[in-house]
């Protein structure tokens, strides 16, 4: 899988627990289930050491996407984007090595990653 796409998920999971920890309904629902989400430092400054691997037009890009739609990357499922439910281009879908390279949906700009048949 290409390197940046890779840092692109691990930035959404990241951004999605910096979400929920400031959330003060999800923190108390996640220390109620004994999972504790006090060290909000620690995420911020792991979220800013991965931007800061990003190649800065990849960056742009992920900042645009971030903030339209709170989420930076779709899987592809059966060639539909689960980010629109719009179908991709074959041409790109039936690329066998379709995850070494970055790929965003024509329809809502989301990254893409294709989850294995």
């Amino acid at each position: 899988m290409n390197p940046q796409l890779q840092i692109l998920i691990a930035l959404q999971d990241i951004l999605f627990l910096i979400r929920e920890a400031k959330d003060p309904t999800q923190k108390k629902a996640l220390d109620k289930i004994g999972l504790r989400m006090d060290n909000l430092t620690s995420l911020e400054s792991t979220r800013a050491d991965l931007e800061s691997q990003l190649r800065l037009s990849i960056l742009g890009e992920y900042n645009r996407v971030r903030q339209r739609y709170g989420r930076i990357v779709a899987p592809v499922i059966k060639g539909i984007c689960y980010g629109c439910f719009v179908k991709i281009p074959s041409a790109i879908d039936t690329d066998e090595d379709r995850n070494e390279s970055l790929h965003r949906c024509e329809n809502c700009g989301m990254f893409l990653y294709w989850v294995e048949k």
